[in-house]
């Protein structure tokens, strides 16, 4: 399933629901969570403004979704000193908010619409999902081991994203790391409750191989009937 939408001037972006039921969610286009990830060199306040303008055309609301504390957790299992890690992680987030408010205002969103994980610790959807998913974690190894492992693709993304030289990544270093999974995973099984939307599409530029497995019910932990995921990707030129 492939999508390719252009309105006016904007910008293309060619899209790819995970599944029928988010290809029917998109279709009806009522709103978009955009995930924007921390020390990621895809966001660039270029890209960034490009693929709000998009998701303001093709969307009847938009979100943008930043990363919580827990993505110092990424920084600390490569060896930077909690503070500072934190620190870090502040800076990276405002320039990611800076760089998603001045796009909304150009384009005539709403800048009152970004949102990190942290914002939703006293949330009763968000923490229910984020328990079920620890639960969950704690208790079938296969989730666990998909969680493991995309824990060790966010160590290595950041790595990169930071230029930090790393040899091995421990167990230590996966267990730190994995609460950013768990933090990141309620907006994908269940963004829409979360935000009070009815419906609505996690929108990213690259696959989520937890959220395929999930959709494939290779777990018990299962996605809403309400919520999405759509990959997205920029058309630089289609003459």
């Amino acid at each position: 399933m492939t999508h390719s939408i252009a309105v006016r001037n904007v910008r293309k972006f060619i899209s790819h629901p995970l599944s029928t039921n988010c290809a029917e969610i998109f279709k009806r286009s009522n709103h978009a969570l955009i995930g924007i990830s921390p020390f990621n060199s895809r966001f660039s306040d270029e890209y960034i403004n490009k693929l709000i303008e998009w998701a303001l055309h093709t969307f009847d609301d938009v979100s943008v979704l930043l990363a919580g504390k827990e993505a110092a957790n990424l920084l600390e299992a490569l060896g930077t000193p909690k503070g500072k890690a934190e620190r870090k992680v502040r800076k990276e987030v405002s320039r990611n908010r800076r760089s998603a408010e001045k796009a909304l205002k150009e384009h005539g969103g709403n800048v009152n619409s970004i949102h990190t994980f942290s914002d939703f610790n006293d949330n009763y959807a968000y923490n229910s999902m984020r328990a079920e998913a620890e639960h969950i974690f704690l208790n079938e190894t296969p989730f666990r081991n998909a969680c493991l492992e995309m824990s060790h693709a966010a160590i290595l993304g950041r790595a990169r994203g930071t230029n930090i030289d790393i040899d091995q990544i421990s167990n230590d270093m996966l267990n730190i790391a994995v609460e950013y999974v768990i933090a990141e995973l309620p907006f994908f099984i269940g963004g829409a409750e979360i935000l009070g939307t009815q419906e609505t599409v996690l929108v990213y530029h690259k696959p989520w191989e937890l959220g395929e497995q999930i959709v494939r019910n290779d777990f018990s932990i299962k996605m809403k009937p309400n919520q999405g995921y759509l990959m997205v990707q920029e058309i630089e030129d289609l003459s």
